[in-house]
């Protein structure tokens, strides 16, 4: 039986609650597309980010979000450890039960409190809390699972089987149903969420425009490092190739919440003035310097990977995170529209080759023309509302 609650009211109007987790930034970047495209489609339907932790309590933020940006960039070993020993299933229940004392009441009470509907989760650590709230609520809420991972991934996204799962490819679906027995009708396959600003096209003169609006050369050619919410591991190692070879290019680095990688880059640019470095934390303009490029290195994280897909810029991925972001890596390879170099000589090496050999570079551009990459967040949008 379900607790009652005061809330019972049965023909709310549709408000939706879109629940993410700041371990790296592709949960949240895909919950703000998919926010976009709804207010687009339907103005009148409210869409609010929540953030999945209470943000009273400290302990889930430093013990989840602190100790997976540890065990990405800093610790070396520790996420494959952590991800391999997490794909069983007891292990799963034990971290779901866990987590689920930090965040079960929280998610119940902001649904209650905010009136919402419909509940999409964006990441797999709050999917059982929020089932367990939604199962405690005495009217009807949607829950919806929106897997951020496109073609390989946790078993823990899947965990609920009874969830509704949206998944970006066949590869997902199959990990959802034959790895991890959930039914075929509780899965589809839908679109990649990526903003459409990125699919924009950009002439030459955008992009010089785009160049001396941002402050670069605009008749040199421009490298991106970028990296996602912790900035690009092994950055440092890139731009000291960079300043070993008097590199003549333009290089833009983009450190997200990595301080101590931004401090270090500013002191490099300030000692090395003849290096055309140009140093960002976060930022809101992410797609200009996308555009503004001409090559981007960067880690395999899916948002990052998918926008500078859409934007058919040149990628070389320099490292990903172990088995979740393997089919990431290797869809960019697999379509030639990319490719995977590890060591930082290597990539500084790639760079002049593509730079310095015009048949590189085309070769590098050409495969765009074939792939084939849905992005149409409205189809999400119109399945959504359907339920």
């Amino acid at each position: 039986m379900k607790e009652s609650n005061g809330s019972d009211k049965s023909t709310l109007p549709r408000k939706f609650m879109f629940l993410y987790l700041n371990t790296g930034n592709g949960h949240i970047a895909q919950a703000r597309v998919l926010k976009k495209a709804m207010e687009e489609y339907d103005p009148s339907i409210p869409v609010e980010l929540v953030y999945g932790f209470d943000q009273k309590d400290k302990t889930a933020k430093i013990f989840f979000e602190k100790g997976y940006a540890l065990a990405c960039n800093y610790v070396h070993g520790a996420f494959p450890l952590l991800y391999d020993v997490g794909q069983n299933r007891h292990i799963l229940t034990f971290f779901s039960s866990l987590i689920s004392i930090f965040t079960e009441h929280y998610i119940r009470t902001q649904i209650l409190k905010r009136n919402i509907t419909d509940v999409v989760s964006f990441h797999f650590a709050l999917t059982p809390a929020a089932y367990n709230a939604v199962r405690k609520i005495n009217r009807k809420v949607n829950l919806t699972v929106a897997v951020t991972d496109p073609f390989t991934g946790p078993n823990a996204w899947f965990y609920q089987k009874n969830a509704d799962f949206l998944v970006a490819s066949d590869e997902m679906k199959n990990v959802a149903i034959k790895d991890n027995n959930v039914e075929p009708s509780h899965v589809h396959v839908v679109p990649v969420l990526v903003d459409k600003k990125f699919r924009k096209y950009v002439s030459e003169e955008e992009k010089r425009t785009l160049r001396k609006e941002y402050g670069f050369d605009e008749q040199k050619k421009v490298v991106l490092l970028a990296g996602g919410g912790e900035g690009l591991p092994g950055a440092l190692k890139i731009i000291n190739q960079c300043v070993l070879h008097k590199a003549d290019f333009s290089i833009a680095v983009v450190c997200g919440r990595n301080t101590a990688m931004k401090q270090s880059l500013e002191i490099l640019a300030k000692t090395y003035t003849h290096l055309d470095l140009h140093v960002y934390g976060f930022v809101k303009f992410m797609d200009s310097l996308i555009k503004l490029s001409d090559l981007i290195v960067s880690k395999a994280g899916t948002s990052t990977v998918m926008e500078i897909v859409a934007s058919h810029k040149p990628l070389i991925i320099s490292n990903y995170i172990h088995n979740q972001e393997l089919g990431n890596m290797q869809f960019v390879v697999h379509n030639h529209v990319g490719y995977y170099i590890r060591h930082s000589a290597d990539i500084y090496a790639k760079i002049e080759e593509i730079f310095n050999s015009e048949d590189t570079y085309n070769k590098a551009t050409h495969s765009f023309g074939t792939l084939k990459l849905d992005t149409d967040a409205e189809k999400i949008v119109r399945y959504i509302l359907e339920k």
